[in-house]
């Protein structure tokens, strides 16, 4: 089982349209994310630390995020339910809901299912399982020579940075569905944008089989005459 925590106004429209915002991973709650790559790779990579190689292959990387990361869009969940920390962080005072549901919520086959991690040690055995991030720095430059290797090379690197979240979000045991998109003229990619907290972000709509849905708790500040609305609500949306 999988749950979600957002705001009723969310919720309204996830049933009403039978849809989800996929958020771009630029603008993401951890404002550490990706940051761990850096060191993971360095390490990985067999760089020297301070050296003008290092230097120079790590800024190659961090354009290249800059460039990539934000056309990757994700829906995120939990593993947890009724989580005290997760009503704090995704509900307004705990004036929300979380939806719980299971596999095939997400209609999309391209829309990737990925465990987040966390801890160091997992990242880097995730870079070391890739047969294009897992050489060495001399190794690497070969393979971005030429136009396919510099394209295997970006996906693995955004494909793992994807996964990768900081080690204090860790109790959130985060679950994420993610489309990569290689730009604005990708043909799968139906972007849309709204007003974020950080400034104008992009979101991709993906339909969703409210079937899929087990149950919805009430945040613990909803008012109580909310009860009966939300569930008339799903009634007449034969939500079950």
């Amino acid at each position: 089982m999988y749950y979600h925590y957002t705001n009723i106004e969310a919720l309204f429209n996830i049933i009403k349209c039978k849809s989800v915002w996929f958020g771009s991973l630029a603008f993401m709650n951890d404002e550490m994310e990706g940051f761990d790559l850096y060191s993971v790779l360095s390490e990985v990579l067999e760089l020297k630390h301070g050296s003008e190689q290092c230097k120079n292959t790590l800024e190659w990387i961090n354009d290249l995020i800059q460039v990539y990361l934000r056309h990757q869009m994700c829906f995120s969940a939990s593993t947890l339910k009724d989580d005290i920390s997760q009503w704090r962080a995704y509900t307004k005072l705990g004036q929300g809901v979380c939806i719980e549901f299971t596999d095939g919520f997400v209609v999309d086959p391209k829309a990737q299912k990925v465990q987040c991690l966390y801890d160091f040690d997992d990242k880097k055995t995730a870079i070391v399982a890739d047969q294009h991030l897992k050489s060495n720095d001399e190794t690497m430059m070969r393979t971005i020579q030429t136009q396919e290797g510099l394209r295997s090379y970006i996906k693995s690197i955004i494909q793992t940075l994807v996964r990768f979240k900081n080690a204090s979000f860790k109790p959130e045991q985060e679950v994420r569905w993610v489309y990569n998109f290689n730009g604005l003229t990708d043909a799968d990619a139906q972007f849309e944008f709204r007003p974020h907290r950080l400034g104008l972000t992009s979101y991709h709509k993906s339909l969703v089989d409210i079937s899929k849905i087990t149950s919805i708790t009430i945040g613990p500040q909803v008012p109580t005459q909310n009860l009966k609305s939300i569930e008339d609500f799903l009634i007449l949306k034969r939500c079950p």
